[in-house]
């Protein structure tokens, strides 16, 4: 097949696909969306607002701290910007872990005592988590294999302090071996806690993917909360809402400070903690709330894996530029920003395409928390979206290859 008949073929073959994905039809899907999850938390907004308040000031004032210091711990913190995976046009700090500690911290002496024994255990047991991440922040040496088992053992003591681990999944077949084998529900929690851990930082490879995909699970999960009256877990949500919201403010849309590992890392670890806790305080809550909110970051991990032990002679962990935050950034965004005349706000703009994965996905789980079969189904939903969106600007990057060989065939000519 000449060039020129390659690009023919490729146009009629997908061009039905690349007309109803439209941006005017996804906006409309989007605004749909948030409307309902406005609509939800609206009676709850108000409640716990000093944890959020707290906690966005500490987490703010420890992120201006670290941008404008950034002289003088830059020798040690500054993420550069060489690297497979690097689209940042400066050395950037990639300590932003550290104002979600502050914003933690400090909206924790806030908390109610029976709060306040939760809270502390969480951050207690994270603590493998977020100083296997600080220490790759700051001295760039700790291997993924060493920091995946980081995670999975914090995740493991959390199960073992707390008490706290999946012991019913809503999953015909696997309920029977989780309530005779406890063990292996404890094991099982591990896992899944250290690799939602790793799937948020995966995902942290543009300005505000990561954090901003936090907030929306996390405030998915104080809607749940604040239906089913557990204020605690309620007041958890806020005050990681607000710490998180503090470093966003210097993340998003500039990317004047990073999240880093220790703050991917210890995020996804609180995430993957409340979507454990929450169905296990509630029993009429279903455990799938978990794996349908925190759907994109291990849709994106599993077809990464995949992705990678297809090719051969490459680890399942080796960085790649393969991932859809990196398409995306290279396709979709790159256009809207050219459209916009603001080429250079391509980096948000890939995340605020992308908060619609986690927006969909937490929208879904807010209406159906009690329902097993509408969050299998809604899991269902958010991967086909997914490899629509993958296969809408991988399929774009082939053709417009195509063209550009066609485009050199001729000129030779």
């Amino acid at each position: 097949m000449t060039p020129g008949n390659k690009v023919k073929y490729l146009y009629r073959r997908y061009s039905y696909d690349f007309h109803y994905f439209s941006p005017y039809r996804v906006s409309k899907i989007l605004r749909f969306a948030a409307a309902i999850m406005i609509f939800i938390a609206g009676g709850q907004c108000m409640i716990g607002l000093e944890y959020f308040v707290t906690a966005f000031v500490a987490s703010l004032l420890m992120a201006v701290l670290i941008v404008a210091t950034k002289s003088f711990h830059g020798k040690l913190t500054l993420d550069g910007d060489h690297g497979i995976q690097k689209i940042h046009a400066a050395p950037t700090p990639r300590i932003g872990g550290f104002a979600l500690l502050a914003g933690a911290l400090a909206a924790g002496l806030t908390l109610d005592a029976q709060t306040q024994a939760l809270w502390w255990t969480i951050c207690l047991c994270a603590i493998p988590a977020f100083g296997s991440g600080a220490i790759e922040d700051i001295t760039k040496k700790v291997s993924a294999k060493w920091r995946l088992i980081a995670t999975v053992c914090a995740g493991l003591i959390f199960c073992l302090v707390s008490g706290y681990h999946i012991h019913r999944s809503d999953i015909p077949g696997l309920d029977y071996v989780l309530l005779h084998y406890p063990a292996f529900g404890i094991a099982l929690s591990a896992i899944a806690i250290g690799g939602i851990a790793n799937s948020l930082n995966i995902i942290d490879g543009v300005n505000g993917l990561a954090s901003g995909s936090a907030i929306i699970v996390f405030s998915a999960f104080a809607v749940i909360a604040g239906q089913t009256n557990d204020g605690p877990i309620l007041a958890i949500c806020l005050l990681m809402i607000g710490s998180i919201a503090g470093f966003f403010v210097m993340n998003f849309p500039s990317g004047k400070l990073f999240y880093g590992d220790a703050g991917a890392y210890a995020t996804g670890f609180v995430l993957a903690v409340i979507g454990i806790v929450l169905p296990a305080r509630n029993h009429e809550i279903s455990p799938l709330i978990a794996v349908l909110a925190l759907a994109y970051p291990w849709i994106e991990t599993v077809v990464s894996i995949r992705r990678r032990m297809k090719r051969d002679g490459t680890h399942p962990g080796a960085a790649d530029r393969l991932h859809l935050h990196s398409l995306v950034y290279r396709s979709r965004a790159k256009r809207i920003a050219e459209s916009l005349g603001r080429p250079e706000m391509r980096n948000p703009i890939t995340s605020v395409v992308l908060w619609s994965l986690s927006l969909i996905a937490c929208s879904i789980t807010v209406l159906s928390a009690t329902s097993p079969a509408a969050l299998g189904a809604g899991v269902g939903v958010v991967f086909v979206c997914y490899m629509l969106i993958y296969r809408r600007v991988a399929l774009g990057s082939k053709l417009r290859r195509a063209m550009a060989t066609s485009r050199r065939e001729r000129v030779k000519i």
